[in-house]
């Protein structure tokens, strides 16, 4: 017993050293399946910055519209402006005009919710919304939050948000 334990620590200081000279990624080992989710999403998250599309929120209106053109559709949502463009959705603070969420699609990419653990670890909250009918996965970065939706537990994901929680 005492052998097999020495040898597991041995195992692990390998693979830290493997880390150390760059003998492989890290990320891609644990996003294999689907290189799209990465933990990156957490750790730019807490910047305010949405990872699968590298931008970040707080971006004026205007600032948005001159950066993206005209959205396919535009709007109101649960008392604030949206701008929806093909790969992603703004949702605007009328009172200050910047963006305080977004929102993209990620049907496409068939995750579940066995991807978001193996992937950015437990989330936070996990839990039906039952005014949206929608399973959410909340994972909560200080002032922001990380969320996905699916239509079921273990159904693939819809939907994923970053959003501001203090605005």
């Amino acid at each position: 017993m005492f052998v097999f334990i020495l040898f597991g620590c041995e195992d692990v200081s390998v693979e830290k050293d493997s880390q150390a000279r760059g003998d492989f990624d890290v990320t891609s080992v644990f996003s294999q399946d689907n290189p799209f989710l990465s933990f990156s999403w957490i750790e730019k998250g807490y910047s305010g910055i949405f990872a699968p599309i590298d931008t970040e929120l707080g971006i004026g209106e205007m600032g948005i519209r001159n950066l993206l053109g005209q959205p396919t559709k535009e709007g109101y949502y649960e008392g604030g402006r949206f701008l929806d463009y093909s790969d992603r959705t703004f949702f605007i603070n009328p009172e200050t005009n910047k963006s305080v969420a977004m929102a993209i699609d990620v049907k496409s990419y068939h995750l579940k919710k066995d991807d978001l653990k193996r992937t950015l670890g437990t989330p936070d909250e996990s839990e039906f919304n039952e005014m949206d009918g929608l399973w959410m996965f909340v994972y909560k970065l200080e002032d922001y939050e990380l969320m996905f939706e699916a239509e079921t537990e273990d159904g693939i994901l819809s939907h994923a948000w970053l959003r501001n929680k203090r605005q």
